[in-house]
């Protein structure tokens, strides 16, 4: 039986994911949590903020290319659209509080 199309894709990402938090595991467990708190897509699966470990991993790497709070937003939106769906991403709107959290800590990350 031949594995999904998506599959290789979300095993390449958790990869990177894996990568990254190594690199940082304090920024990595800092954005886990932040998106536990913010919960953008206001569902009650995940149980612990090492939940959205694989969603961190994409979005941390396309954080540095971000140049506002609307870019994370976007940024947010659209990994959550890959790992998920568009139906069940829901809006733009809905990553406001997350991106404005995130954008918050990845500058004063950055200015130090």
């Amino acid at each position: 039986m031949s594995q999904p199309e998506w599959f290789d894709w979300a095993q390449s990402e958790r990869k990177i994911g894996d990568y990254l938090q190594e690199q940082d595991p304090i920024l990595f467990a800092a954005v886990c949590q932040l998106l536990f708190d913010c919960d953008p897509m206001m569902i009650p699966l995940v149980m612990e903020p090492q939940g959205y470990a694989p969603e961190v991993g994409s979005i941390l790497r396309i954080l540095p290319q971000c140049q506002s709070e609307e870019d994370v937003r976007e940024v947010l939106h659209n990994v959550f659209v890959q790992w998920f769906s568009p139906e069940f991403a829901g809006g733009l709107g809905q990553y406001s509080e997350a991106a404005n959290k995130l954008w918050a800590l990845w500058t004063s990350q950055q200015s130090e």
